[in-house]
């Protein structure tokens, strides 16, 4: 009996998610909003706190964008920014390498009076 999972890959080709399972920006920014809106709505920005609301929120978008169909592949990586909304600007980078053919981010913003949220995850998909 041959084992199919190892003569599948042994030409040196990695898996790649199917056309149905690919993690596509345009689809999680809705959920990704629909968190930082429920989350921080009504909150002010308090600099004691924002560490831990940050976290809670990060948390919060990394495990509905796992629990999504299709998803069960794929690693998140979130970065929630919480800044107070005083008229001051904030630029932000990110740098990946990764393959481009699977893997994906997205950034989604939130604003509310006294408060400013920027929210970035990585999608790696996992071979």
């Amino acid at each position: 009996m041959t084992d199919t999972s190892s003569a599948r890959y042994s030409s040196g080709a990695m898996p790649q998610p199917d056309y149905m399972h690919k993690f596509r920006a345009a689809s999680a920014r809705p959920l990704i909003g629909e968190i930082l809106r429920s989350e921080l709505s009504g909150w002010r920005y308090n600099g004691d706190t924002a560490a831990d609301v940050g976290k809670r929120v990060s948390e919060a978008i990394s495990r509905r964008l796992a629990a999504e169909r299709g998803m069960e592949r794929y690693k998140f990586i979130s970065n929630v920014s919480l800044f107070q909304s005083d008229a001051q600007g904030a630029r932000m980078g990110t740098s990946m390498v990764w393959d481009a053919e699977s893997d994906g981010a997205v950034q989604e913003t939130f604003t509310s009076e006294g408060v400013r949220c920027v929210a970035v995850v990585f999608a790696v998909y996992v071979y």
